[in-house]
């Protein structure tokens, strides 16, 4: 893992609304903070940047793409639910549920969705016993979450997904996905990425590089791999959606 920072997020400058930090991660106050903050300033979907709206359609067709005909799709920590939004946009019929953690987010989303299909809280605590779904499915929320952490969230879907033969999938899309430059060996990349995180410590520590806001963790399809096998996945596939362009990762895994 190597850690990110950030300053701003939305046109948001952080520092407007709350005290940052470089050195503690983002915490549930400081998203609450973020999203009054957010829903002041912006009324629409359509008042968003055009590339994230974009990005975000273009994560919700990869989705759905993978989806089978009738099946039950939940995604965890769907945020402001832009992608939900467009699944739904693109698919009405789709049996889709959403989870989140911080209900501040859904100012936009909740609306489009009966409350039946709407979980807020931990998982597994938040989700009925004994319901079970065909595709699960998280998107860009993982650079919030250590590696243990994203190791027990994963753990703790897999008892949801149903365990019919062509069903039971999790898919992870990140949108914190670390690319090895392919002239280091494993080791040297290792060594490299420690040296650009001290230099940026050193910069941020005499305050002429402030780092911004400890915002999370990027990670290599090495180590996204580590984490579904540690989770409990076996089968196990990976890959990008549009290469060409920005690297958008994505694993799966049964």
């Amino acid at each position: 893992m190597n850690k990110t920072y950030q300053d701003e997020w939305q046109g948001i400058p952080f520092s407007e609304f709350f005290e940052t930090s470089s050195s503690s991660i983002a915490s549930r106050e400081f998203y609450q903070a973020f999203y009054v903050e957010f829903f002041k300033r912006y009324q629409n979907w359509e008042e968003l940047a055009p590339w994230w709206r974009q990005e975000k359609e273009l994560w919700a067709q990869f989705v759905l793409d993978q989806i089978d005909e009738g099946a039950k799709v939940l995604s965890v920590g769907c945020g402001l639910g832009a992608m939900e939004h467009f699944m739904r946009s693109r698919n009405p019929n789709l049996d889709l549920s959403i989870h989140e953690v911080a209900p501040s987010a859904w100012g936009w989303i909740a609306s489009e969705f009966p409350e039946d299909h709407k979980f807020l809280g931990l998982i597994p605590d938040c989700l009925p016993k004994g319901i079970a779904f065909d595709f699960i499915f998280l998107s860009g929320i993982d650079y919030a979450l250590d590696d243990d952490e994203m190791v027990g969230l994963l753990a703790a879907i897999r008892p949801f997904l149903s365990d019919t033969a062509q069903a039971g999938r999790c898919l992870l899309l990140s949108g914190s996905f670390e690319e090895t430059p392919v002239t280091l060996t494993a080791k040297l990349f290792f060594l490299w990425r420690a040296a650009r995180r001290f230099g940026a410590m050193l910069l941020d520590g005499c305050g002429l590089r402030p780092r911004g806001q400890f915002w999370g963790w990027r990670r290599t399809q090495r180590e996204y791999q580590a984490l579904m096998r540690r989770a409990g996945f076996r089968d196990i596939e990976d890959g990008f959606i549009s290469p060409e362009q920005r690297p958008h990762y994505w694993i799966l895994g049964r």
